[in-house]
């Protein structure tokens, strides 16, 4: 505890800083809390350093398995049933695309399909919970996050081109949108600058159904481990303990999923009691529960933000880049004919 004390206060204090700059400013508090940690991890004497690791790797290793848990509390699976079989066939299809995309651009442009399988998974925490899955380094991570914002930013600036091309509805363009993009910063402005609120409530919808067949990729990237691992294993028999730990489903992912169902069946409850205090109380449970989770998100980005060394991510900026462009541009174009097939 002792050497995890001084780098958690000097996280917390981060995180602190993080806060009142992202609301002074109007800036998304996940990008401020990894910057910051970055630039200050950079800033930190050599010398220093070991002092305050064990606080940035329990931020990394204990608090970020916490708040993906916690993310559970915003599932609710009933919403499944409410698209429709035909919706959720054509969700599941996206983030088929987005993943396998994601993974053979990445094998063929960075020599990594890891890197792209954690990229066509979703959101921050989508990538966190993925790249603890296929066991990634933490500078694996941030390029990632940095991808998925360059993903995000060229996204909305073609996604208006794809629409007009073709032909899209109102509806149609708010599935469109919901479907290939993965972060809510960017579908938010996007989706309300093409269909207004209803748009933005569909792209919404959509974006909440990826995120409910989540532990599905999940799967796909454990046998993906699996099967790698079958490779090594064939050459040196010793990979076999490895093996055997790495195909195992995490903990925090199980408990991402229990959480989801407690919530779906406490909501499902609602109808059942029709109660307006006990709906009082769940809504703040979850509002509770969505502002612990973004503490608890910034505070472990603050740390892995920490332990990144900036020379790396230079070194890999331009190749970066370029496969974000070349990878937004190919899902785009597939999800749009995914569209016109469905719709």
């Amino acid at each position: 505890m002792k050497k995890i004390l001084s780098g958690g206060i000097f996280t917390i204090l981060l995180l602190i800083i993080a806060i009142i700059i992202s609301k002074t400013y109007s800036l998304n508090e996940m990008n401020v809390a990894l910057i910051l940690g970055i630039i200050a991890g950079n800033l930190i004497p050599n010398r220093y350093k070991h002092k305050f690791y064990p606080g940035f790797d329990c931020a990394n290793k204990k608090i970020l398995p916490a708040a993906i848990i916690v993310l559970g509390a915003k599932l609710n699976y009933l919403i499944l049933l409410s698209l429709g079989m035909k919706t959720i066939f054509f969700v599941i299809l996206m983030v088929t695309m987005l993943l396998l995309t994601g993974q053979y651009i990445g094998k063929l442009m960075m020599g990594k399909e890891e890197f792209g399988l954690m990229l066509g998974s979703g959101g921050v925490a989508s990538i966190a919970a993925s790249g603890d899955v296929l066991d990634q380094l933490e500078e694996e991570f941030v390029l990632v996050l940095i991808a998925m914002n360059i993903l995000g930013l060229t996204g909305m600036l073609i996604i208006p081109v794809i629409i007009e091309f073709f032909k899209f509805s109102n509806l149609e363009s708010a599935i469109y949108i919901g479907g290939v993009l993965s972060s809510f910063i960017h579908i938010i402005p996007t989706a309300y600058s093409v269909g207004g609120e209803k748009g933005l409530a569909l792209a919404l919808l959509i974006k909440t159904g990826k995120l409910l067949i989540f532990p599905l990729v999940l799967i796909y990237m454990i046998k993906f481990k699996e099967k790698k691992n079958k490779v090594r294993e064939d050459k040196n028999k010793k990979c076999q303990e490895k093996k055997v730990k790495q195909t195992k489903l995490p903990l925090f992912v199980k408990g991402f999923m229990l959480v989801g169902l407690i919530f779906t069946l406490l909501t499902f409850g609602i109808e059942k009691i029709g109660n307006p205090d006990y709906l009082h109380l769940l809504n703040n449970i979850k509002i509770i529960c969505s502002k612990v989770f973004k503490y608890l998100m910034m505070y472990a980005l603050v740390g892995i933000g920490c332990k990144i060394n900036l020379k790396t991510l230079f070194e890999s900026g331009k190749k970066i880049i370029y496969f974000a462009i070349v990878l937004m541009s190919i899902q785009l174009v597939l999800g749009g004919v995914l569209v016109k097939l469905f719709y």
